[in-house]
């Protein structure tokens, strides 16, 4: 793995670097070891950047912190694992795990190394905590989602464009968080007089593959989690050329190009995390810190891509709009 690019003000280091180990957070001028793990794709940077600014916004100084970034390819178990024993050799104190399963595998190498994961499902039924209250074990977390509003983006969508009727989903079936979001979606379509065309991915040709299917579909959902984060920008200038709406979960780097959005940002939500990682670097146990779920979701319409499209959207969701893209 090679060295990243260090951040202003931040001292990263690859996994293998030797730290000084057995120190406190903090102690004697020794920073605070703080793990990062996530799949290596772009959203890792825009996640670890929120939570940077979170831990600052919590009064941790520049070089008070030093961060040891994990990216490992997603469904590569072995070098999640591999990542993980890293950062227990080099005495973290604390890792940020991006995602649910990479969380479960976290905790598989190390019952002791206090993790707070950011995820977008229920972690209860993820088999991650105990509940969200008394988590238990070793971790704790943010999620960014709730299942059930992908049945609400799906609704939204029907609104939006009155006239679909078959909707292309791409899922990640080995993740528990995005197969919780498509149930939530099949249960949705019938009382929406939707059709889904969900399909299976879990790998780069399966996406290529899937979004063939928008010659056959009306519009495009996406499922948040799993594989298919990591190509957002793909499956949106994909349904942008064939003329098909598209909705996520949050408005980002990836994701400006969609017609719609409606959820909670996942970089906003690591920066809050950054509270639960400064009350663990402060003493507290990862099993004692309920896990929190996102308070403010955002509706976001991007006009120029209607436009685009050649759709007019509805005056009455334009109203509901928290923001409009002109």
């Amino acid at each position: 793995m090679s060295r990243s690019a260090p951040s202003t003000g931040w001292l990263s280091f690859v996994l293998g670097i030797a730290l000084a180990v057995g120190a406190a957070p903090g102690a004697e001028g020794q920073p605070a070891r703080l793990a990062i793990l996530g799949p290596a794709e772009s959203r890792f940077d825009e996640i670890a950047a929120g939570l940077k600014e979170g831990l600052r916004d919590h009064g941790h100084a520049e070089g008070s912190v030093a961060i040891l970034e994990g990216r490992v390819p997603r469904g590569d178990r072995a070098a999640a694992r591999a990542a993980v024993e890293g950062f227990v050799r080099g005495r973290a104190h604390v890792v940020f795990v991006i995602g649910s399963e990479l969380a479960r595998i976290a905790r598989e190498v190390s019952a002791e190394l206090p993790i707070v994961f950011l995820t977008p499902g229920d972690p209860v039924a993820a088999g991650l905590v105990s509940s969200l209250a008394r988590p238990g074990g070793n971790m704790t977390g943010m999620t960014f989602e709730y299942p059930e509003l992908s049945g609400k983006r799906l609704e939204l969508l029907k609104e939006m464009v009155p006239g679909i009727r078959r909707v292309l989903v791409l899922y990640d079936p080995r993740d528990a968080s995005p197969r919780q979001g498509v149930v939530a979606a099949r249960a949705a379509a019938p009382r929406l007089g939707l059709t889904l065309q969900d399909r299976e991915t879990r790998a780069a040709e399966d996406i290529a593959r899937a979004l063939e299917g928008l010659a056959a579909a009306d519009a495009l959902l996406a499922i948040p989690g799993g594989l298919p984060s990591g190509y957002y920008e793909t499956m949106i200038r994909a349904a942008n050329a064939a003329r098909r709406p598209t909705m996520f979960h949050a408005r980002t780097k990836a994701t400006a190009e969609a017609l719609a959005t409606y959820g909670a940002s996942d970089v906003d939500v690591a920066r809050q995390a950054a509270r639960l990682v400064d009350r663990i670097l402060k003493g507290a146990r990862a099993a004692d810190l309920p896990v929190e779920r996102p308070t403010k979701l955002e509706f976001v319409i991007n006009l120029k891509t209607a436009r685009v499209l050649g759709f007019t959207v509805p005056k009455p969701l334009l109203l509901r709009a928290d923001r409009l893209i002109e």
